[in-house]
């Protein structure tokens, strides 16, 4: 009886953590997607506020006993902030990225006229 009672507080234990990082990597993600036309600095310090205030309510919320709060804290901040920076760093990527055109048709084989 004990061990299904622990296998059972192990799998809710298991279930908030990925309830957890999903909503704080949507958080992330959707903070930077949104503030698209903000300066840099602007979008980088937003995304920190809300992951802060983020993992600030999770704690509050979920009343986490003190010796599991820095690591309560510390799991949706960082999720959220390393989502934005993902997010970040695959637009800057892509704003960077090589232009180069395409051929119309490959070097030495033009098209077949009338073939």
């Amino acid at each position: 009886m004990v061990l299904i009672l622990l296998a059972l507080a192990l799998v809710l234990t298991l279930v908030g953590l990925a309830v957890t990082v999903v909503a704080s990597a949507v958080l992330g993600y959707a903070t930077v997607a949104a503030s698209g036309r903000l300066p840099l600095g602007a979008r980088i310090a937003l995304l920190l506020v809300l992951a802060a205030a983020s993992s600030a309510a999770w704690v509050s919320a979920l009343g986490i006993w003190a010796i599991w709060r820095p690591a309560a804290l510390a799991l949706p901040f960082l999720t959220a902030v390393l989502t934005g920076a993902a997010f970040l760093a695959r637009e800057a990527h892509k704003r960077r990225a090589p232009r180069t055109p395409a051929t119309a048709w490959p070097v030495g084989h033009p098209p077949a006229a009338g073939r």
